[in-house]
């Protein structure tokens, strides 16, 4: 299996500018680390701002600094957490990996996740 370059994976979103905003940033989708009471992942929408690097326990870790769309607060989120990027196939790492119990109790709740979980990035699209 191939080692994921996680550092040109955070960088690369800012590399491409959008001419409508100005610059870099844009919405994304973000893990919060939390469940809801049927154990799927809760998500939040942030602006994504810029790459960042964090050295967590003597380890380095990439990923995004992301402004939360309600409380203006700036909060790193490790790259495999911004479920958003590589047309949505953070997401499909994040159900394979942590939420691998879905598709074997019934496949589709992985799918109604991807279905809710890019509805609420469209939702705050609009």
């Amino acid at each position: 299996m191939k080692r994921l370059e996680y550092k040109n994976l955070s960088q690369a979103p800012f590399d491409i500018t959008d001419e409508r905003t100005g610059g870099a940033e844009f919405k994304m989708l973000v893990y919060t680390g939390k469940t809801d009471e049927n154990a799927h992942p809760i998500f939040k929408t942030v602006l994504a701002t810029c790459p960042a690097k964090a050295n967590i326990g003597g380890k380095d870790y990439y990923g995004i600094v992301g402004m939360d769309l309600d409380t203006c607060e700036l909060q790193w989120h490790n790259y495999n957490d911004c479920v958003s990027l590589e047309d949505w196939k953070v997401l499909d790492r994040l159900i394979d990996n942590r939420f691998s119990w879905m598709k074997s109790v019934d496949p589709l709740i992985a799918i109604e996740v991807k279905i809710m979980a890019k509805a609420q990035l469209n939702d705050h699209e609009s």
